[in-house]
């Protein structure tokens, strides 16, 4: 249904106009009339009009400067002009104005009866196209903000390596998703590693925190840059720089933005963060570039809170030893014996040190590599959650003599590699023995304050990485695993012992009464008192 305003400053004309006219069988709910037109303009501010029909000729404003306003204040209006032969430069005026068509005086009723049903057909198709472009600007903005989430799905899917792109729907899907990035393009992985909350968090909160640390991170780090910041499904925190083909990112300033970042998080967030920046990889090579981080993050004991450089990370990453030698990978080398596969590694470090030995290999590569295969066992003895004491002696782990050429560093190299590969061979092999191994730890000290840190040092493992593999392998996080822990253990206590309650609460670790009553209410929904006199009444 279509409003209608007709414009005269002849009475009979209007009047014949408006009810002259049989306009019952279209579409008009609604029909105005109007004067002149400042009557009409007034009307045209009340009502949602839709078709004017004016003359052109009138007293004060005439139809033109009407039309110009019209356009102005309702652009979606149509207007009709009624014109006399005498100006009939007016209606070629009017059409160059944007009307939608005229008639000439005096006005023949079926003639403007079917120029009004041609006008209500254009104003249902122009109404039908903007409620369409509503709806697409609707969809459109859903979309633009559901994009982080299909991003972070698309980095997500790239990570697990179970999606394997060619070049040309890779290619579709970094434009589909508004990567500005090309199948060629490269990107630089920055490894957030959360090492300890300073404040009491449960599960749920720990994960809106890390939500506000990630945004944070997108605000500092990548700021200008493109990229995405998000989480994996392994529970990792990365940021992610876009590289485009060719093109290289400011490491320095990277690397500084890393150090506000971590100094933002123990101020504003009071947690203590890493930073592990990665080197660029192709798209394709992404998921190995953030498995060398978490070898870094996993080997990180003692600088916590701090920004470590792939680049500098000394042996991680390979090099030259001096007089054209190249170093071996002994991040590579480490997860060779990882995985149990230590005669595989036998047969490369073999390889390696022959070769070494036909190119006269220099003192400084022989010391570079005996320090780094030393790293690589103590890192490996480290991840698997074993002291590297419990496989070598004490004499063989001092710094003795270098061994002076490549075979004896064959030799001893060999040595320690199949004692090494032997001994994770005989330990159980997956993580539910460190899992285990801590909840352990966690039974025995429940009287105690428990940390993190402490937790972590019991199995060799950094807090970060023991916290998702934690998480992980049980569900809870090592907080709530703690609490839970000492809540079950109090409600046994409540029921086989009529120990006083507050001897209870100290006893799984709360020395405060008042905060144990009110968490063990929260957790059980009765009172210590209440639970005790339930329960052994039901005995």
């Amino acid at each position: 249904m279509v409003n209608m305003l007709v414009v005269d400053d002849e009475i009979y004309a209007l009047k014949g106009i408006t009810q002259g006219i049989d306009w019952s069988d279209l579409p008009i709910s609604l029909i105005l009339e109007a004067e002149d037109a400042a009557e009409a303009m007034r009307l045209l501010e009340q009502h949602p009009v839709d078709l004017v029909i004016s003359d052109i000729e009138m007293p004060g404003l005439n139809g033109l400067e009407l039309l110009r306003w019209t356009k102005e204040k309702r652009p979606n209006a149509l207007t009709i002009f009624l014109t006399g032969h005498a100006r009939f430069d007016y209606a070629q005026d009017a059409l160059h104005h944007g009307s939608f068509d005229y008639i000439l005086k005096p006005v023949d009723h079926d003639t403007l009866k079917l120029i009004v049903q041609r006008a209500i057909a254009e104003i249902g198709q122009r109404k039908e196209r903007q409620q369409f472009e509503a709806m697409v600007d609707v969809n459109r903005r859903q979309w633009k903000s559901q994009l982080p989430i299909l991003v972070e799905r698309f980095w997500q899917e790239q990570l697990s390596g179970r999606v394997r792109l060619s070049a040309e729907r890779l290619s579709r899907q970094l434009e589909y998703f508004d990567i500005p990035l090309t199948a060629e393009g490269s990107v630089l992985p920055v490894l957030l590693s959360i090492e300890q909350w300073d404040i009491e968090l449960d599960a749920r909160d720990e994960s809106i925190m890390e939500y506000a640390l990630r945004k944070s991170a997108a605000e500092i780090i990548l700021a200008e840059w493109p990229g995405s910041v998000l989480q994996d499904r392994n529970e990792l925190n990365m940021a992610l720089l876009y590289l485009p083909e060719g093109g290289s990112a400011d490491r320095a300033a990277l690397l500084e933005r890393c150090r506000e970042y971590v100094q933002a998080c123990q101020s504003y967030f009071h947690c203590r963060v890493s930073c592990y920046v990665g080197e660029p990889a192709a798209i394709g090579g992404l998921a190995a570039a953030i498995e060398r981080l978490q070898q870094l993050e996993r080997a990180n004991v003692s600088a916590q809170q701090s920004v470590q450089d792939a680049l500098r990370s000394g042996f991680e990453t390979g090099g030259s030893g001096g007089s054209g030698i190249q170093m071996p990978s002994f991040a590579e080398w480490g997860e060779l014996l990882d995985n149990g596969c230590h005669e595989q590694l036998a047969v490369q470090l073999e390889e390696t040190l022959t070769q070494w030995q036909a190119e006269q290999a220099s003192r400084e590569a022989l010391e570079l590599f005996y320090h780094g295969m030393m790293t690589m066992l103590y890192r490996v003895a480290y991840r698997k959650g074993i002291s590297v004491y419990d496989v070598f002696t004490v004499n063989e782990l001092r710094d003795v003599q270098i061994p002076r050429n490549s075979l004896q560093l064959l030799a001893w190299a060999s040595r320690m590699v199949a004692r090494m590969g032997q001994e994770l061979a005989d330990r159980p092999r997956d993580a539910s023995a460190v899992v285990a191994k801590v909840q352990s730890f966690i039974l025995e000290r429940l009287h105690t304050e428990l940390t993190r840190d402490d937790i972590a040092a019991c199995v060799y493992r950094n807090p970060a990485y023991l916290s998702r593999l934690f998480r992980k392998e049980t569900g809870l996080s090592l907080s709530d695993y703690i609490t839970v822990t000492r809540i079950e253990r109090a409600k046994r206590d409540l029921v086989d012992t009529n120990d006083k309650i507050s001897n209870i609460a100290e006893s799984v670790g709360y020395v405060h009464f008042s905060y144990f009553a009110k968490l063990f209410k929260k957790m059980t929904g009765l009172s210590p008192q209440e639970y005790r006199k339930k329960h052994q009444v039901m005995r």
